[in-house]
């Protein structure tokens, strides 16, 4: 569980830096080659998350029952999704994030401008 919820943190900044890359880099400083790194190592990092939930029984959660990690890691996923992810491309994701989105806590602490807008932009659809 440890584990899961920790890596959590490389997935949110990975996700961090491709979303906002135009709102950090300053004009002048940005590089083509860096946004391409940047959304490589996404896509590994969604790739690795893609396995690690393919090794989750069906209808369980990050370590079997709901977790720390799940808090920890839910909100990364369900970004990622408002960002634009494919379903498609990462239907594991697409599976775990249907499975924790309807929970009661979730919906209870869920952005209320998250109901307005399902899909903030589409900076991650082609990845």
């Amino acid at each position: 569980m440890y584990q899961r919820m920790m890596e959590g943190l490389t997935l949110i900044e990975k996700l961090n830096l491709v979303v906002f890359y135009d709102m950090v880099a300053p004009e002048g400083e940005r590089h083509d080659s860096a946004e391409k790194r940047n959304k490589e190592n996404l896509v590994a990092e969604l790739q690795l998350w893609e396995s690690y939930l393919g090794n989750v029984a069906a209808g369980s959660y990050l370590a079997g029952a709901f977790s720390l990690a799940d808090v920890v890691v839910f909100p990364n996923i369900a970004y990622a999704f408002r960002y634009g992810l494919s379903a498609e491309r990462y239907p594991k994701m697409a599976k775990y994030y249907s499975l924790l989105k309807d929970r009661p806590s979730i919906k209870t602490t869920w952005p209320s401008q998250w109901y307005q807008i399902a899909q903030r932009s589409e900076t991650l659809k082609d990845l």
